[in-house]
């Protein structure tokens, strides 16, 4: 029996799409960012951001077959060496901490760890003399060409949010 759901890539919004048992759709991308080259002020390729998104408002029960396709599909991503993942849970329902505890768990039941290397951060930010969270983490390939820029870059971006504009 198939361990996770089809999915289909949509060319036209770069995403992996597919739908559950419960007809709950998701969409998975993985858009460029920036952030390394911007701080390094050099250009380093192959950094994408992880958004992982339920487009269908229904309470989705436990389904242990949405983890294993978004496993699936983040694990062709990484057929590219060179490639690397930032994540970013959002807080815009104050589940962040908890999408992180999940997104951990997750890493560490995969076999992964064999071969992508996972570096956590909750980087602290002020925001209108409010200290916010972000709730991150950066996987690449061990065998990514500039892993150890990748690790000096990562642990810059807490200092760059903070930096006086």
């Amino acid at each position: 029996m198939q361990g996770h759901y089809n999915y289909a890539f949509d060319s036209i919004t770069n995403t992996y799409n597919f739908a559950t048992k419960n007809d709950i759709l998701y969409r998975v991308a993985f858009v460029v960012d920036e952030t390394f080259s911007a701080i390094s002020g050099e250009e380093i390729p192959n950094i994408y951001q992880l958004i992982i998104e339920k487009a269908t408002d229904e309470l989705e029960p436990l389904d242990t077959k949405v983890s294993k396709t978004i496993e699936h599909i983040i694990e062709r991503f990484f057929q590219k060496t060179e490639n690397a993942l930032i994540y970013v849970c959002s807080d815009e329902d104050e589940k962040a901490a908890i999408r992180h505890k999940f997104f951990d768990r997750w890493y560490q039941n995969s076999d992964y760890k064999d071969w992508i290397v996972k570096i956590d951060s909750i980087m602290k930010f002020n925001i209108r003399n409010e200290i916010q969270k972000l709730y991150t983490s950066f996987l690449f390939h061990k065998q990514n060409s500039n892993y150890e820029k990748l690790i000096q870059i990562y642990t810059q971006i807490e200092n760059a949010l903070n930096e006086e504009k």
